[in-house]
């Protein structure tokens, strides 16, 4: 990728121009990752048909030192690119206190200081940097943590970064164009262009599980069987083609039973008989989870038909059933249905 090929230009406007996206926020680390990314957008700003860019920077309150040298090197990266800057200061102490892992406390709050800075700067998506390495990554600790079909997707290109209120809105997009593209090959661009960039030392840090599964996991599992990182992003890459055309089926299915999308979503089983037999259960259960009400691998399992299912709760999510009526809905309802 020294010089992006013309394919890989191409597909990244037409994924731009597909999602009428005019602002994008980039989300730049200071790493050798996201420098490439914001180089790569800086230059071709014009060429992918970008209004406006703006450069956002997290800084985790985590690392003395290198942490304000980092968000320095990118504030004068961002000056010189002509684009904007912005920085959010996260809590350290606070996050590492909070419940949880530290590191998805830490990214947590990393994507809602993003999402704050999209809001208030009208941007259609934040774009990171994450690349094939990171994509093998994720397939790997999903498989090693047990996984439904719609995980095996790994890392979505394109996917909805919704608000605590969930209003459409005020949702914004996460695009991430890089996960077909390897670490080599970023270093190889990064070369070419004569980029500098900074190294997180935490990145080293092997009590965090993506750093065990980067330096450690993966590494002997290539030793072992050459090309299973690349075999990892080729997994998720089949199944999302997979994934779309069986929730195509799935829609064909039950989207005519569908009454109400008022206050959840409600069913009519007399508008057609469907057997949850052979798998259905779980193709069910992933259209559900399309549909915004996600529940646990093996939900409707040993039900033979629709109708068969009866009440259940999960979490904050309810199903009720009366007759021949099925409503899906994000807390109980006070009212008979």
């Amino acid at each position: 990728m020294s010089n992006p090929p013309p394919s890989f230009l191409e597909s990244t406007r037409n994924k731009i121009k597909q999602n009428g996206w005019k602002r994008l926020l980039l989300a730049v680390s200071g790493g050798l990752d996201s420098i490439c990314l914001a180089h790569f957008f800086v230059t071709h700003k014009a060429d992918l048909g970008i209004e406006w860019l703006g450069i956002a920077h997290v800084h985790h309150g985590l690392r003395e030192g290198t942490a304000d040298r980092d968000a320095e090197f990118v504030k004068v990266f961002a000056a010189q690119n002509q684009s904007q800057f912005f920085l959010g200061t996260l809590d350290g102490e606070a996050l590492k206190a909070a419940e949880g892992s530290l590191e998805n406390n830490a990214r947590d709050a990393r994507y809602d200081a993003l999402r704050k800075f999209a809001h208030e700067n009208r941007a259609d998506a934040i774009v990171t940097a994450h690349h094939a390495g990171d994509q093998a990554e994720t397939v790997y600790l999903r498989l090693r943590r047990g996984v439904s079909l719609a995980g095996l997707q790994g890392i979505q290109s394109v996917r909805l970064l919704a608000t605590d209120t969930d209003l459409p809105h005020e949702a914004v997009f996460l695009y991430r164009p890089f996960l077909d593209v390897s670490r080599k090959e970023l270093q190889e661009y990064a070369r070419d262009n004569n980029l500098d960039w900074c190294e997180d030392e935490s990145n080293s840090d092997v009590k965090f599980t993506r750093n065990q599964i980067r330096h450690e996991a993966l590494p002997t599992l290539e030793k072992l069987h050459p090309g299973a990182t690349s075999q990892l992003v080729r997994i998720a890459s089949k199944t999302v083609s997979a994934y779309e055309r069986i929730l195509t089926i799935a829609d064909k299915l039950f989207l005519p039973l569908v009454i109400s999308r008022d206050d959840g979503l409600t069913l009519d089983t007399k508008k057609g008989k469907i057997s949850l037999k052979n798998g259905m259960d779980e193709i069910f259960r992933l259209w559900l989870d399309r549909q915004g009400y996600r529940f646990p691998v093996g939900t409707f399992k040993g039900k033979a038909l629709l109708n068969d299912i009866r009440n259940l709760s999960y979490r904050t999510r309810f199903i009720e059933k009366k007759r021949n009526i099925i409503r899906i809905c994000e807390k109980k309802a006070s009212a008979d249905i």
